[in-house]
């Protein structure tokens, strides 16, 4: 009997814990979200480099700050102190000591294994470093859920960079278990480059509670080549934009994300799509990095792949790009994946496209990853074993959060 009354008190405590995590989880979630207006496009002509290859984003990435005169901004959500960890950090090492001011936001928990002493080394050179999103209380457990997905750099206010890539090894294919990592990265000049960086003067604010401000953060700016609007949003919002421009397909649409868990609201619009006889091409990576998302996708797969949606699952390597295209009117890219996370947890930076020329160019790389991917059926989803099904159901109770 006190063996019972001991596992009873047990599975009695776990509930209490657990109900109070959803408490602090719900209440945070509704006292902090419903502080935030919805987004609101801002319209700007950009000139856009894309990159898909992490060697190559790099190496610009290099180019660029090499020829910095003010300030280089960086926003990252991971930032690994690995090999191109390393040599990033001693790059800007360099360029603080020729006088460059450096400003360096990493997201608390996803730059966690930041080492104590490389701070201080970067502080010592006079690199301010602040950590996005850290937790606070009360509503702990809301704020470790809150994360900064920020991938950004500006670089004196005139170029820019952001999309998928983090810094850390396996981001340029270094990480022999992940193989090659395919993601999409965008190069700005233009009048978009004030977007991010207001956003990260937005950021710096928060985390620094330092104001910055004036010309040399705002330069006068040209107008670039191609229409787009940059939406940079904080878990409200941007599930209704995406919605909206998926909602307009016609004959064609294209998704490529590395997560996929739609909102029921999405989810019926891509159904709907699909009974309208819309081609809904679907872009997955076939290796996992989450223990929970790609077993609860399948469910959401499964729905579309009996309205008639063709899947695909990225083979060589990981596919971790952001990005769909909705006929050739407009397409998205961004740090947001097609997850309820992205739309209602993470801050992230959105762009949506209109130039059709840039549109084809995003296209061809999407056509490239379809040719290094193979298709994933209705006849594969029953094909799993009662072991994957099981995870499935258990996985899936927890979509809000994944």
């Amino acid at each position: 009997m006190p063996m019972l009354w001991t596992i009873i008190v047990v599975l009695i405590v776990i509930i209490l814990i657990i109900i109070a995590a959803l408490v602090d989880l719900i209440t945070g979630f509704k006292k902090d979200v419903g502080k935030y207006s919805a987004p609101k496009p801002a319209p700007s002509q950009t000139t856009v480099t894309l990159f898909s290859d992490g060697h190559r984003f790099i190496d610009a990435l290099k180019r660029d700050m090499s020829q910095a005169k003010q300030h280089i901004h960086l926003a990252f959500f991971i930032f690994r102190y690995d090999q191109i960890g390393q040599e990033l950090v001693d790059t800007l090492l360099s360029y603080a000591r020729k006088g460059v001011k450096i400003r360096l936001l990493l997201d608390y928990l996803g730059s966690r294994g930041f080492p104590k002493k490389i701070q201080n080394k970067l502080s010592e050179a006079g690199i301010e470093l602040g950590f996005t999103a850290k937790p606070t209380f009360p509503f702990t457990v809301y704020s470790l859920n809150r994360r900064n997905h920020h991938k950004t750099v500006v670089i004196d206010g005139k170029i820019g960079y952001f999309g998928g890539f983090n810094i850390g090894d396996e981001y340029l294919g270094i990480k022999s278990d992940m193989g090659d990592w395919r993601d999409y990265h965008l190069r700005l000049e233009g009048e978009g480059v004030k977007e991010l960086q207001k956003q990260f003067l937005y950021n710096w604010q928060i985390t620094r509670q330092q104001a910055l401000d004036g010309d040399e953060f705002f330069p006068a700016l040209p107008q670039g080549k191609s229409n787009m609007s940059f939406v940079p949003t904080a878990g409200k919002g941007l599930e209704a934009l995406f919605i909206e421009h998926l909602s307009k397909a016609k004959k064609r649409l294209f998704i490529g994300t590395p997560y996929f868990i739609p909102t029921k609201r999405m989810q019926n619009v891509l159904i709907g799509l699909l009974k309208r006889n819309v081609e809904v091409t679907l872009l997955l990576p076939l290796k996992r990095d989450h223990p929970f998302v790609r077993p609860a996708s399948f469910h959401f797969l499964g729905q579309l792949l009996n309205c008639g949606a063709k899947v695909y699952h990225f083979y060589q390597g990981f596919y971790h790009a952001k990005v769909f295209i909705v006929d050739d009117s407009s397409c998205y890219l961004g740090t947001a994946n097609f997850d309820q996370r992205s739309f209602f947890w993470n801050d992230e930076m959105n762009a949506f496209i209109y130039d059709q020329e840039l549109i084809a160019e995003v296209e061809k790389m999407t056509i490239e990853d379809l040719r290094r991917s193979t298709p994933f059926t209705i006849d594969d989803l029953k094909k799993r074993s009662a072991y994957e099904k099981l995870k499935t159901t258990l996985s899936l109770p927890m979509s809000p959060l994944l």
